[in-house]
């Protein structure tokens, strides 16, 4: 009798720790994918919006196919020295048309990521569109995204295209001719790309304020993400908008309202939201914070959209990286740990 106790207990307890064994894998599945534990280089399997907003966790904006320094000076190791950094995604910048040297150095980006475990998100300048929104500018975007879609059709399910870097100029004040680019571009991708992840952005410099102006595409077959950014050129001293000076309760209001906005129109639509830029100091305006600043402004914006659970995409490389000799700025260092080693 003792013995079929204590069989039936082993029985139990083997039982039990086989739950938590496939409990564990189950919750430890997302962290491992995103933290490139699991290589899925060419994949026919769709990832669901959610997930996918699950596996960006921290990710950067890179100009490598964007200008000619950026192009001339990548390499393979930049890939493997950024994933050994702790970043998960990369936002790969395009403002050129599309030709054969440009295509050539893509692929070879988007397939150094892939096989070190880094997520690549193709985003389009469209500059002419952004400063003329007429029919022939909205169909060169559409044609330009017609020929990145069939080139990467057979590509990873990771791999992503961000329809448009962000709404500027003329563009602003034309939301109708932001949402039939949208529509078009959109209709186009998914004659080749029927389930990969398309990523649309409000107008006004990408302003969450208006994620509630967009209309989602007919044809995004609820694989579709939002992208909005502030702070993408940094905080500011002196504008009211973007204020950062000590980190005060009403500068630390300005972040957190927009968050909240953010947050309320995903829960809304069920739509995932991603940021794609903020930057931790005014690098391109003035560079007039200190190391110190940038890490108390820094450290506030990560805690504050991981508490959010919102992945987003710092801007960018080139302010932590020397890209001509694959090592990191040292005196950037403390800023970009604070964000990333987290």
């Amino acid at each position: 009798m003792k013995k079929i106790i204590v069989l039936m207990l082993t029985a139990i307890i083997f039982f039990s720790a086989s739950l938590t064994v496939e409990a564990d894998t189950a919750q430890n599945f997302k962290q491992n994918y995103a933290r490139g534990l699991i290589q899925n280089t060419l994949s026919s399997n769709p990832i669901a919006p959610q997930d996918y907003k699950e596996y960006l966790g921290k990710g950067i904006d890179v100009d490598w196919s964007k200008t000619k320094e950026g192009r001339k000076f990548y390499n393979t190791k930049t890939v493997e020295d950024f994933k050994k950094a702790g970043i998960s995604h990369v936002r790969i910048r395009i403002s050129d048309n599309v030709n054969n040297d440009l295509l050539i150095g893509l692929d070879k980006q988007i397939k150094d990521s892939l096989e070190n475990g880094i997520i690549p998100i193709i985003a389009y300048q469209a500059n002419e569109f952004k400063n003329d929104p007429s029919e022939v500018n909205l169909e060169n975007v559409v044609k330009w995204w017609a020929t990145i879609a069939d080139r990467y059709k057979n590509y990873s399910h990771l791999l992503s295209f961000n329809l448009l870097i962000e709404a500027t100029d003329k563009l602003n004040k034309q939301p109708e001719k932001l949402n039939a680019l949208y529509e078009r571009v959109v209709t186009e991708i998914r004659k080749t790309n029927k389930t990969r992840i398309v990523i649309i952005s409000p107008r006004l410099r990408s302003d969450p304020d208006y994620l509630k102006e967009l209309k989602l595409p007919t044809q995004h077959n609820n694989y579709l993400l939002a992208e909005w950014h502030f702070y993408a050129a940094g905080p500011s001293k002196n504008n009211n908008l973007k204020l950062w000076t000590v980190g005060s309760v009403q500068e630390k209001q300005l972040i957190i309202k927009k968050i909240n906005t953010a947050l309320k129109w995903q829960n809304e639509t069920g739509i995932p939201t991603w940021v794609g830029a903020w930057m931790p100091g005014n690098y391109n305006k003035g560079d007039d914070y200190s190391i110190k600043e940038q890490i108390e402004f820094a450290r506030y914006m990560t805690q504050q959209l991981e508490k959010a659970d919102i992945p987003f995409a710092v801007n960018s490389d080139t302010k932590f990286y020397n890209r001509e000799t694959n090592t990191w700025i040292e005196e950037m260092r403390p800023v970009f740990e604070t964000i990333f080693n987290r």
